[in-house]
Formats: structure tokens, sequence, C-alpha cells
């Protein structure tokens, strides 16, 4: 049955890798590490099912079937999977067409889950810390600015006044649901025009820095996102914020979005959410340091010398909250994080 798979790449394969016949659901061939973690040999691995092997949700039960229907891969992340006489694990389930059947992967995961929740609390306590102290001071500013307003005549000046003030009015939305942030789905949640935000962002954060070089890439073709703006919008500017601090506000980011087909998240007690949605925001820095790489969305983890650590933890959170993910990779001169989202299904918030 070897043969069915290239074995020079395959069965060096670090991961459990199993063929699957697409009419059965049935193994007929799988590498040694596959062998390695169920404690069996391709001979009694070849006609069982993998569900025979490991319990899934039911909907992660789909990926396989799902994957033939459609002729592409599918990933579906942090699934449960719970073997007999074994503590749960997490990992990623990946299917894709192959000339012999249908190819299922699977990556372990660290606990991250288990972490973020705490990290999620964490921020959420800092967000009941620092919500009202915001309040008074943003007040103070809107009407400096509404004063300042009859002195500026310019139209880029009066310009720049309408963006503080419409800025300090979403800064003001947040605080009030800081406390909640990401412990619970969003209470705004609509149909969201993604290259909307990232402009307004590019503009704030450009503002600011008028020496950085912003290059937009979009696709004119995707969907709305489902989501609360404000708080998206709050999630965006801290990664473009970081980027600009890496550059030193003298380098390059990106600002991308395309149609990402594949990816899946299962969230607690429901079916599977497609996130085909990504916005890429990639910079020329030096790239994030090995030392925080593994703990970089974890709250109060920061190299920055006047750094809180804050800013990505909420990053991980919104993403959480809307049900999506958000991705980085990183090497000297080419830094990508990538936010995954949903789209509202047919029929929602209309």
């Amino acid at each position: 049955m070897s043969e069915l798979m290239p074995t020079s790449l395959s069965e060096d394969w670090p991961f459990p890798l199993f063929l699957i016949e697409p009419e059965t659901e049935t193994i007929s061939w799988a590498n040694l590490a596959a062998q390695e973690w169920t404690g069996k040999s391709i001979r009694r691995l070849s006609g069982k099912t993998p569900w025979e092997l490991f319990q899934v949700d039911a909907d992660a039960q789909q990926i396989i079937a799902k994957s033939k229907a459609a002729h592409s891969p599918l990933t579906m992340r942090d699934c449960p999977i719970n073997r007999e006489g074994k503590e749960e694990e997490l990992c990623h389930l990946m299917a894709f067409p192959s000339d012999n059947g249908i190819g299922l992967s699977l990556w372990f995961t660290r606990s991250e889950p288990r972490q973020s929740r705490v990290g999620g609390q964490l921020v959420s306590g800092m967000g009941r810390m620092i919500a009202h102290e915001l309040k008074n001071p943003l007040a103070g500013i809107k009407g400096a600015a509404q004063l300042l307003r009859d002195d500026v005549e310019s139209e880029e000046g009066r310009s720049l006044l309408d963006l503080i003030s419409s800025e300090i009015d979403r800064i003001r939305r947040l605080a009030d649901r800081m406390e909640t942030l990401g412990d619970q789905d969003p209470d705004n949640v609509d149909r969201v025009n993604i290259h909307e935000i990232l402009r307004r962002a590019r503009r704030i954060i450009q503002s600011a820095n008028p020496e950085l070089v912003f290059t937009e890439r979009y696709d004119p073709s995707l969907p709305h996102a489902k989501g609360d703006a404000d708080t998206l919008m709050q999630a965006i500017l801290n990664i473009i914020k970081n980027a600009a601090e890496a550059v030193s506000g003298t380098g390059e980011i990106s600002l991308e979005t395309r149609f990402r087909s594949g990816v899946s998240k299962l969230r607690a007690s429901e079916k599977s959410q497609h996130l085909p949605i990504e916005i890429r925001i990639i910079d020329n820095g030096p790239g994030v340091d090995e030392v925080i790489k593994e703990q970089l969305f974890q709250p109060f983890v920061t190299n920055k010398p006047e750094g809180q650590g804050l800013g990505l933890a909420l990053v991980s959170k919104v993403a959480s909250a809307h049900g999506g993910l958000v991705e980085v990779s990183s090497r000297p001169g080419r830094t990508k994080f990538s936010l995954l989202l949903p789209i509202p299904n047919d029929g929602e918030l209309s």
C-alpha cells in the first residue's frame, strides 16, 4: 500500500498523514507518524475510518466529504480530538484531494486556547480598569477640537479635525464595551466594509507618520465581512501601528485583502465557521524578536521600552470574538499579520 503515496516526503512528514478512500472514507495508507500516533500498522489501519481511531466533532467529520465535493484543500482549526485512554488533544485537520484519494493530515497544537482564555481575562480586567479613565480626557479633547475648528480655514485642517472628532466618538464607544470585549460575540454585529476600515486606519497612522509609504492592494470582489466595525478598526489600527513602529516611521507597509479558501475554525458548541476574508498587513521592518515570537499575543509581552504589551493581545481577543483568526509570519525584511474573518450567512443580518 505504501506505493499509493510518494515516500520521499510523506514518510518523513512529522505529523500523522492518512490516505482516505473517498467513497467509503476508509484508510488505504498511513505514514510512519500516523502509525506511531495510533499504535497500529498499515495492515491494521487499512479499511478503518479515521473516526474509528479518534473522535472529533460531527461537523469536523464532514471535512473529507467537503474537500472531495469542492475539489480543494480544507482546513479546520483547533479541533478537539479524543482517543480511548488518552487525554484530549487539540489539532488542525486538513483534507486535500490527491491522485489516489483524499489526504487527511493532523497538526497538533499547544494548549493555546486555554492560554488565550487566561489572556482574555487579563485584557478584560485591564479594560475594566481603564475604560472610565478614557472618557473624561476624551471629552476634553473633543471640546478642544471643536474650538480649534473656528480658527482653521484650510480644507485639509478641517478634514483632520473631523477625523479627530470621529475617532474620539469611536474610542468612547469602544471604551463602553471594553469590559466584555471578546468574552462574547460583539454586540454590534453588522456587514462591515473592510476596505473602508483599512483606508481610514491608514489615514490615521499616516497623519502621525507622514514619512511612511503605504501600498494598498485590495480585492474589490470581496463581500462585506461579518463583525463590529469599531472593534475591528481598533484591531487593525493596532497592527498597523506596530508595523509603523517596526519600520521606524520611514519604511513601507502594504495593506492587502484577498479571498482565502479552505480555512475554517471550529467554535465551542457550534459548527465550524468558514473564514474566507483575509486582511494582510505587511511591513519591511527587522522582523519579530525570536525571544517573544511564541508569546506574541499574550498580554504584557513586549520588547518596547515604553510598551504595555496589550495591543496584540487585544487583536487576538477581537479576532476570537468574531470567530476569526490572526496569524503572523516574520523574518528580517518582511513581517506579515493576517486577520481572517467570516462573512454573513445567507439571510443573516438582513
